[in-house]
């Protein structure tokens, strides 16, 4: 559904702007971008930045402990190939992380892209064409993003 692309060594998956209700992001308006980060087992690295010349600012928000309250943070770390998971906790659902862009500059439709530029603290610098995606059901971040145990029906439940 989203945009994929490589900066350095780290590997973004699926980045998208979730879409609002009515189709249209209008000046001033903030919006959720869900994405994926890897890396390659050696390699750690931190995501230190995101801007956008589509709006004022991007924050980086992290579920460090998975109880379901995504804080803003100045960076995100990604360890052992991927950005790290709290103790005796597997993610299930959507990550525990993601960006939210600020105050957009112009009116954004779905289906546009929006120019994300990522600055990670070893990879580098490197711009990526966001789209702005349909809102399903499904795009909806799970209460928690973390569990002890996974669910019913996942790998790794009994």
């Amino acid at each position: 559904m989203g945009t994929n692309a490589e900066i350095g060594a780290i590997k973004l998956r699926n980045v998208y702007v979730e879409r609002p209700a009515d189709g249209t992001y209008q000046p001033g308006e903030d919006a959720r971008v869900a994405l994926s980060l890897f890396t390659g087992e050696p390699i750690q690295d931190s995501l230190i930045a995101v801007t956008s010349s589509h709006a004022r600012d991007v924050r980086l928000h992290w579920d460090q402990a998975c109880d379901g309250e995504a804080e803003t943070v100045s960076s995100i770390p990604l360890r052992r190939g991927s950005v790290p998971a709290p103790l005796r906790k597997e993610v299930f659902g959507h990550l525990p992380y993601y960006l939210t862009v600020r105050g957009f500059g112009q009116e954004v439709l779905a289906g546009t892209t929006v120019p994300l530029t990522f600055t990670f603290a070893d990879a580098g610098t490197g711009t990526v064409q966001a789209k702005v995606q349909e809102r399903e059901e499904r795009d909806k971040a799970a209460h928690y993003a973390c569990l002890a145990t996974p669910p019913i029906g996942l790998p790794g439940s009994s």
